[in-house]
């Protein structure tokens, strides 16, 4: 007896395109604008998008890298890229397995996860008084 399974399937055509991409830098560019006139932070969510094999890739070639990576170990790796393109931020989310769980393009100053938060800087405040303390 055969199942679904056994049969295998192929798809090679790696010309067809989900054309999402111009849409994408379309997206980016307005971000950018609004970025700057309104300082609005601007997410685009890569892995809730349909992609033609190559695609995403091509988008990562065509953004480029720039000057700044920044890799951050919380619950697993996240690494914040900024793009050639200032204020364009490509950000990868793993988990402790490093399987790719999550991956984002932000346009912002800063990506919002490397903001220290005020309740960090609150205990490390913490800790600061209270090793001086046992210094003294």
């Amino acid at each position: 007896m055969q199942h679904l399974s056994d049969i295998k399937i192929a798809v090679d055509n790696p010309s067809l395109e989900t054309g999402n991409l111009p849409g994408i830098l379309s997206e980016i560019e307005q971000a950018l604008e609004e970025l700057l006139n309104s300082k609005q932070v601007h997410r685009i969510d890569l892995r809730a998008m349909p992609w033609s094999a190559g695609e995403e890739h091509k988008l990562e070639q065509m953004l480029g890298r720039g000057e700044v990576t920044i890799e951050l170990n919380a619950l697993g790796k996240s690494i914040f890229q900024e793009t050639r393109y200032s204020g364009v931020w490509l950000i990868s989310h793993y988990n402790e397995a490093e399987e790719l769980i999550g991956k984002i393009i932000e346009i912002s100053y800063l990506p919002d996860m490397v903001f220290a938060q005020q309740e960090d800087i609150s205990r490390g405040l913490e800790r600061l008084k209270t090793q001086r303390s046992q210094d003294s």
